[in-house]
């Protein structure tokens, strides 16, 4: 397992669709930077184990951990996934994710989705987590089991959320000098873990 592309610990704080380019963002597997539709699990994601692998054409995170593509490095990028939270006894505490402009694991971006109807924008910072926005949002679907698309569309100074087509918020967020990666993310407590389920993951650099 490689450290700076798999994670497997706690935070302690705390289907892809086809869009037109007004609505949402411009995700587009046939030129895209990394496209991955998960009928296995590809080396750039590292090894499969317990917690992370592919099954039924989809990524599952069991329990709480997530994983970064490297091959997905941009700075400026269209970034899309289907999402959803397939079993949670505890669904309040039980958020699936899509990470963005990850430099490692003190220091990322990332959004957050509740089964039952709300999104969050974090931001980690030198190992610190910092709430950027939490908004409920109507476009969501709700209930374990339902699918939702995630989508963001990254700019120099600001990235701009979308679910299911339709625009959430545009908001300010700092691109790393280099630019980051983006990947997967899951959280459930230690007493009820959750499963994350993950396809048409696609990122277009812009």
């Amino acid at each position: 397992m490689r450290v700076s592309s798999r994670l497997a610990a706690i935070l302690a704080a705390t289907g892809f669709l086809f869009m037109s380019q007004a609505a949402s963002a411009a995700c587009d597997p046939e030129n895209a930077l990394y496209e991955d539709d998960f009928e296995f699990l590809d080396v750039s994601w590292g090894d499969a184990d317990d917690h992370i692998l592919v099954e039924d054409g989809r990524l599952l995170i069991k329990g709480s951990g997530g994983v970064v593509n490297l091959e997905t490095k941009a700075k400026t990028a269209d970034i899309c996934v289907d999402l959803s939270i397939e079993e949670a006894a505890k669904a309040s505490g039980s958020p699936a994710g899509l990470v963005f402009w990850w430099e490692d694991w003190k220091n990322y971006y990332s959004v957050f989705v509740w089964a039952d109807g709300w999104v969050e924008v974090r931001r980690m910072a030198d190992g610190t987590s910092k709430t950027l926005f939490t908004q409920d949002v109507d476009a969501l679907k709700t209930g374990a089991g339902a699918v939702n698309a995630i989508a963001l569309k990254l700019e120099p100074k600001d990235a701009t959320l979308f679910v299911n087509g339709t625009e959430v918020r545009r908001f300010k967020a700092k691109q790393p000098k280099e630019g980051g990666a983006a990947g997967l993310y899951g959280i459930s407590p230690d007493d009820a873990p959750a499963t994350f389920a993950f396809d048409n993951f696609v990122v277009n650099e812009r």
